[in-house]
């Protein structure tokens, strides 16, 4: 919430906002205090939206995707679990190069391993990047 980003540990109708219900509040402070939490409420939430949009333009104008072609060579995200190896960081987490074979989808694609023929694979586009070797071990 608007506290130094963190959570506030606040009941579940400060966080998110309660129905509109009309309230009979017998004492001044408590009226008061109910609708400076309300309008604290709001502006935080036409902030953050107002941020999100600005967040989500810049994102778009800067990103760019990655268009994948049939035989383009690729790298394979699959992080194999450690057999030998004491530490975890020290497992390798891209395997390859692999061929793109072709597009089941435009998302999931069947690779075919460069040096093992006769492995074949199908993936999808976003666990692979592409590989900037030219030459296939």
């Amino acid at each position: 919430m608007a506290m130094l980003g963190r959570e506030v540990l606040l009941p579940a109708t400060l966080v998110a906002k309660p129905p509109e219900e009309p309230m009979q509040a017998t004492v001044p402070f408590v009226k008061n205090l109910h609708d400076a939490l309300q309008t604290a409420h709001l502006r935080v939430r036409e902030a953050t939206k107002s941020v999100a949009r600005t967040e989500k333009q810049y994102y778009d104008e800067r990103s760019r995707k990655t268009k994948f072609v049939q035989g383009q060579l690729v790298w394979l995200y699959w992080p194999k679990p450690p057999v030998r190896q004491q530490y975890r960081k020290l497992q390798q987490l891209w395997t390859g190069p692999w061929h793109i074979d072709k597009f089941k989808t435009p998302l999931v694609v069947e690779l075919k391993h460069t040096s093992k023929r006769t492995k074949t694979g199908s993936a999808r586009g976003s666990f692979t990047t592409m590989c900037n070797t030219t030459s296939t071990h």
